[in-house]
């Protein structure tokens, strides 16, 4: 059977885009689908991007690129019960490790950076389908059907090459309901940028909100597993909408989207190979939830660097069923290293999102109280711990888990 590409890419997103450009460098006759009129006009971020990937990728990106503000402020915002939080913040100036961005305008440059050095894209392109036949893989879009000995889904959580090839379910717990307002901000420019965090600040649903600073714009999003969704306070459709209000944002809102995205963890990753195709990005269920960084862009462009390198390698093997290697590449790379050193954390987040906070909460709470009866800061920790039924060894052990 005769092939339309050697490689073809679903998903013009950052993975996507990043393993087109790897792949067209490595002298691969690739094409990518991308479903939107234009690459990054389906995409949803939190909108803040670790640089070190697209260094890799485009080592001038920081003269170039269409970034937004460096974020150099991390700050804390953990809700409990009975109108009380916990509030902090850590500032350092001058880093340039992240930066907020904007999918849209990224993306799109990203595109035009691939299509620059020939990598062919076919926009409003979707593919609804895809088997194995003679030897490769078969897409079948709406303006026809695609071969090629080798496919990358970029395709997002969805993952539409390995649904269709029976790879992928959807699990409710597994993945999470992003949904981001983009709002007009009075800021003042030439400022770094700041990131806020914000835990429990919806009752009922596991997940979390962000706000990010860009030049003259809030992205203001929230996520939550789907599993939680109908346990929560607000229907879904409002929840960013509710949040903002809890956070008393204001301003035009100039932008609403809402995207799957992935939350697997990585002892529960998704295959992210098989014969004749590799995942690559959220299709990898590339996500990582430490407590500290919340990351998937340097991962999506780190698997696509990868994805692109992989491809040339099987390609010129001409056993396109032997996807191995981009395994492989992934578990030496810092991408499956980073996932596994975050996944204690990952899951002591996932387990106890709303218990930790609430404990700590009241121990804060009676030592900023003044009374006849006092107590010490061990003793009314322990009180309270059995309160909540908590043992001082899941307390020890969930404490071992986050520092390792």
């Amino acid at each position: 059977m005769s092939f339309d590409a050697d490689l073809i890419i679903v998903g013009g997103g950052l993975s996507g885009l990043s393993a087109g450009i790897t792949a067209v460098r490595e002298g691969i006759n690739v094409v990518l689908l991308e479903r939107g009129e234009y690459s990054g006009a389906k995409n949803v971020s939190g909108g803040r991007m670790y640089i070190h990937s697209l260094l890799k990728l485009i080592p001038d990106a920081l003269e170039r690129a269409p970034l937004e503000r460096p974020i150099t402020k991390e700050t804390y915002y953990i809700f409990c019960e009975n109108n009380r939080k916990i509030t902090f913040s850590f500032e350092e100036r001058g880093k340039r490790n992240s930066y907020s961005v904007l999918r849209a305008k990224f993306d799109r440059w990203l595109a035009s950076e691939a299509e620059n050095l020939g990598l062919l894209i076919s926009y409003s392109t979707n593919v609804y389908n895809a088997y194995r036949e003679g030897g490769g893989i078969t897409l079948e879009t709406d303006k026809g059907s695609l071969r090629a000995p080798l496919v990358i889904d970029a395709s997002g959580v969805t993952s539409v090459v390995f649904r269709s090839l029976g790879l992928r379910r959807f699990t409710a717990d597994k993945w999470m309901l992003g949904v981001k307002e983009i709002v007009k901000a009075d800021l003042q420019e030439g400022q770094e940028g700041e990131a806020i965090t914000i835990v429990n600040a919806i009752k009922g649903v596991k997940g979390g909100g962000f706000i990010y600073t860009n030049k003259d714009t809030l992205s203001v999003g929230f996520t939550a597993t789907f599993d939680s969704l109908p346990k929560g306070e607000v229907p879904a459709k409002d929840l960013v909408e509710a949040f903002r209000e809890r956070m008393g944002i204001e301003g035009e809102v100039l932008e609403y989207s809402a995207h799957a995205i992935p939350y697997y963890g990585y002892s529960n990753l998704p295959p992210l190979y098989a014969k004749n195709v590799i995942a690559v990005g959220d299709a990898g269920g590339f996500l990582i939830n430490d407590g500290f960084t919340i990351r998937g862009m340097d991962l999506a462009i780190g698997s696509g660097i990868i994805a692109g390198i992989a491809a040339k390698k099987i390609l010129e093997s001409k056993n396109y069923e032997d996807t191995e290697i981009y395994y492989k590449m992934l578990e030496e790379s810092f991408i499956l290293k980073h996932m596994k050193l975050a996944y204690n954390r990952f899951s002591v987040i996932n387990s106890s999102l709303s218990l930790y906070p609430e404990i700590l909460c009241n121990i804060l709470s009676d030592m900023f109280t003044v009374s006849e009866e006092r107590r010490t800061l061990v003793t009314d920790a322990l009180i309270i711990l059995r309160e909540k039924g908590v043992s001082l060894g899941k307390v020890i052990d969930d404490l071992i888990k986050v520092m390792l």
